[in-house]
């Protein structure tokens, strides 16, 4: 059970004078009941790639396969993905439309078909899920929310859809700290629901308190994927990918360049300075 992506090519334009690649030799996977985070510089082919996992653009070359099955490029199996795959672009509350937040979320699933009780517990489930108490939220504007519940309204239309896999552009720009605890927390709910996730983000902090995976993308290539315990020390690569790395992991970094036997990795920076204290005393002695 995954979304699995192999030599993955997109060209804009192809034919053209004006074609543009902008991916290459993509290979990805994304499982559920884990976030997966994807990074890299703007340009780098990060929202052109959701809009290919979630079926909205065909890939040039390169094959996408759901829960084993090969999609192929007809209309049928490109509906599979995308009912599959839910994509939340930047600032989705712009994309709110509805007088009230349970008209908005019960869009989507009434054009699958729902209605009556049916479709009202679907947007109830839906509201719940992302911490907002349909009792209270379902008959309000929602032109009267702040931007924070706003983007989950957004998110719940979304869920109430009943993807499998969620595929997040930057979901917590602009949101203050509250919204984006709430939105973390909802996040992490669903991938306990057994959701797969795949974030677009800039934040180191937001892939520490998120990720299971980590895949840098750099040119319309990734550079490196793989569990953060292994990506984030990965100085390097982070910096081909014209990322300026962790500074917590930078630090490590250079004291062992300097020969003190610390870690290549922690989430604590106060586990990082007693890790270090402890070195620094057994280097002097």
């Amino acid at each position: 059970m995954a979304i699995e992506l192999k030599n993955i090519a997109f060209t804009y334009l192809p034919g053209t004078p004006m074609a543009r690649q902008v991916l290459a030799d993509i290979d990805l996977e994304l499982k559920p009941g884990e976030i997966l985070c994807l990074m890299g510089k703007t340009g780098a082919g990060k929202s052109t790639l959701l809009q290919i996992i979630c079926g909205l653009l065909t890939p040039t070359a390169g094959s996408i396969t759901l829960d084993g099955k090969v999609i192929g490029p007809s209309k049928a199996e490109s509906v599979q993905l995308k009912r599959a795959a839910n994509i939340l672009m930047q600032s989705p509350e712009k994309q709110l439309f509805a007088e009230t937040v349970g008209r908005d979320v019960a869009f989507g699933p009434r054009n699958q078909g729902l209605a009556g009780s049916e479709l009202s517990q679907r947007v109830r489930d839906a509201l719940g899920a992302v911490g907002m108490d349909p009792d209270i939220y379902m008959g309000r504007s929602t032109f009267h929310l702040s931007q924070g519940e706003m983007r989950r309204v957004a998110l719940a239309g979304v869920l109430a859809m009943r993807p499998r896999y969620l595929l997040l552009d930057e979901p917590s720009s602009a949101l203050d700290p509250p919204g984006r605890a709430a939105l973390y927390l909802t996040l992490r709910n669903l991938r306990e629901d057994g959701k797969g996730v795949l974030v677009i983000t800039h934040d180191w902090e937001e892939v520490e308190l998120l990720a299971d995976r980590v895949a840098l993308l750099s040119q319309g290539s990734i550079l490196v994927s793989g569990d953060k315990q292994v990506v984030l020390p990965a100085l390097d690569e982070i910096a081909r990918a014209g990322l300026q790395p962790p500074p917590l992991l930078m630090v490590l970094a250079e004291l062992r360049r300097k020969g003190i036997e610390v870690p290549s990795y922690t989430t604590s920076p106060e586990e990082a300075a007693d890790l270090i204290a402890a070195s620094l005393k057994g280097h002097v002695t």
